[in-house]
């Protein structure tokens, strides 16, 4: 076997040492037994280089990015007073929306953050929207958050995603009963 292999086989079964994912005399002698006896080589591996924790690192930075990102598009959105915040709240949903139908054809486990993200900057995006054009009536208000609860509801019963399900339910108890006890 050719020394970069073992390097990776031997981090690897560091790893999963490390992270309990098998018991440890397991992975003491898997080491043993891919390092050839040699106690020295077995030890020298690095947790870096681990392909499964460089693939942990990956999704870490890629679910950083989307929450900044997200982040400054709702901050921006609140500090412009005019359109210009409404364009750039949609094409952040849109590019958010687009992310995660492509990624979702491999199944990741970043989607139900960027669903999150998307969902978040919709309700902004709305919120926007009403500041905006429309902010003496409340009652619009009221229905804008409806309507984003009901699109939550729904995403959540369609795409079978609990969290969806739960905030859309709560949204709707919680509006439905400031309205009972506001009039």
């Amino acid at each position: 076997m050719n020394k970069r292999r073992k390097t990776i086989i031997l981090s690897e079964i560091k790893y999963w040492k490390q992270n309990n994912l098998l018991p440890a005399h397991y992975c003491d002698f898997l080491s043993t037994l891919y390092a050839g006896g040699e106690e020295d080589e077995a030890k020298e591996v690095k947790k870096s280089a681990s392909v499964l924790h460089k693939e942990k690192m990956k999704k870490r930075w890629l679910l950083i990015s989307i929450a900044a990102v997200s982040l400054v598009i709702a901050g921006l959105m609140q500090v412009m007073n005019d359109e210009v915040a409404l364009y750039l709240g949609a094409i952040g949903v849109f590019g958010l929306l687009a992310y995660a139908t492509v990624k979702s054809l491999r199944s990741s486990v970043v989607m139900p953050f960027t669903y999150i993200a998307s969902a978040f900057l919709l309700l902004v995006m709305s919120l926007k929207l009403w500041s905006v054009f429309f902010s003496e009536q409340p009652m619009l208000l009221i229905g804008l958050l409806i309507l984003n609860c009901v699109m939550w509801l729904f995403a959540g019963r369609f795409l079978k995603l609990l969290y969806f399900t739960l905030s859309g339910s709560i949204g709707l108890v919680c509006i439905i009963g400031f309205l009972i006890f506001q009039f």
